[in-house]
């Protein structure tokens, strides 16, 4: 997970935290602009998320169409055809619900 968290530019936990809590309003709809280079199948596009599936939508640059597909924490790498693009989830623990069980 330190290494996904790398990828995406961040040194922790805690600013993925920080970067949700900043753009909770438009976070869903300013989106993610994944590393330079990355969405490929050794370095897919790494999306971070707390539950076990997540809904990822993309703008059509030609049409501004949206698309939408849904990624697992499955361990899978998605191929997005018509973007010709990999993606993975980032599985993040939720803390929260960990500690109650404890």
């Amino acid at each position: 997970m330190k290494k996904g968290l790398e990828d995406l530019g961040l040194d922790g936990i805690e600013e993925l935290d920080e970067l949700e809590e900043k753009n909770m309003d438009g976070y869903n709809e300013l989106g993610l602009v994944p590393p330079e280079g990355s969405g490929t199948f050794i370095s897919p596009i790494l999306i971070p998320s707390r539950m076990d599936s997540r809904v990822v939508g993309y703008e059509d640059p030609s049409t501004h169409a949206m698309f939408w597909f849904t990624i697992h924490n499955d361990d899978n790498t998605y191929y997005i055809k018509d973007l010709g693009l990999f993606f993975k989830m980032l599985h993040i623990p939720d803390e929260t619900a960990h500690a109650s069980h404890h």
